[in-house]
């Protein structure tokens, strides 16, 4: 439940920073409604699951359903911190791509997980954390994936990668005397 509140309160949060300060700009307005919902969906929302995972697995897979494991928990925790800390960093990194990178890993992870929340529910796995995190856990990532794509799609010019040195990619030559 915690994390649809976390969704929910991204896209208020946006909704009102959006007005306060008159944001006209389409690409900004999608540029801020996403961050909002990498930064709570994912950053905040990472270390919660991190917190969870790592410092009291057994409880937290009691509530999701599973049988306590602490090491596949602990390593599931620290890929969350991971998410987490690359989510923060949109804030300071502000690069579409980047933005992107940061999407994609914990987007499908948390899109897959969710699904797969789903079927343990309609399975019988009707424990707390099952249930209650599935609809967030789809959510999260389509909506930050429908603001990101408004992005890239509302870039004035053709979206192209960086550009590299010419140097870097010639062999360098010693030429003879």
């Amino acid at each position: 439940m915690l994390f649809l509140v976390l969704w929910l309160v991204a896209l208020v949060a946006a909704t009102v920073h959006v007005r306060v300060r008159g944001e006209k700009d389409p690409q900004q307005r999608a540029a801020t409604y996403f961050l909002y919902q990498l930064v709570l969906g994912f950053g905040v929302m990472g270390l919660i699951t991190f917190a969870g995972h790592v410092f009291n697995p057994a409880q937290t897979a009691a509530r999701i359903g599973w049988p306590p494991s602490p090491e596949f928990q602990r390593e599931l925790g620290f890929f969350e911190l991971g998410y987490a800390l690359a989510a923060f960093l949109g804030l300071v990194i502000r690069n579409r791509y980047y933005w992107l990178g940061a999407l994609i890993s914990p987007g499908f992870f948390l899109l897959t997980a969710g699904l797969n929340h789903v079927l343990q529910s309609v399975r019988g796995d009707l424990a707390a954390y099952n249930v209650w995190t599935s609809l967030p856990d789809i959510l999260i990532p389509l909506t930050a994936g429908w603001f990101l794509m408004r992005v890239f799609r509302l870039e004035p010019g053709p979206a192209t990668a960086l550009p590299r040195p010419a140097d870097s990619l010639k062999p360098q030559l010693k030429s003879s005397p």
